[in-house]
């Protein structure tokens, strides 16, 4: 396997997901999916937060239902903007704005 020769002008072209090996290193590393999870998303000011719950999900493989986007423990709704969210609770302070999210738990 390391034998093989990394295409020189795109090394990322060969490169995917190995999910079992991926489970084996979650395992062996504790903690290690949490440290991932604390993910930076960039985005317009014009992306609303169902955008980012979208990204967000997609990224923790989790299902868009069991997520909600946070900004100080207040649930923020799915129609409001980066830029509301920015000029209505953020004005003044450093970038980058900072938002939480929390998953909830699945009914059986």
């Amino acid at each position: 396997m390391c034998n093989i020769k990394i295409h020189e002008t795109q090394p990322l072209l060969n490169l995917k997901l190995d999910r079992v090996m991926q489970d084996i290193v979650y395992k062996l590393v504790p903690g290690l999916q949490d440290i991932l999870a604390k993910t930076r998303i960039k985005a317009s000011c014009r992306a609303e937060v169902r955008h980012l719950r979208r990204v967000l999900c997609h990224r923790l493989m989790l299902n868009p239902q069991h997520v909600q986007l946070l900004f100080d423990n207040e649930v923020l709704p799915d129609h409001m903007t980066m830029k509301q969210i920015w000029l209505s609770r953020w004005f003044g302070k450093p970038s980058p704005l900072l938002l939480q999210y929390s998953v909830k738990e699945k009914r059986r």
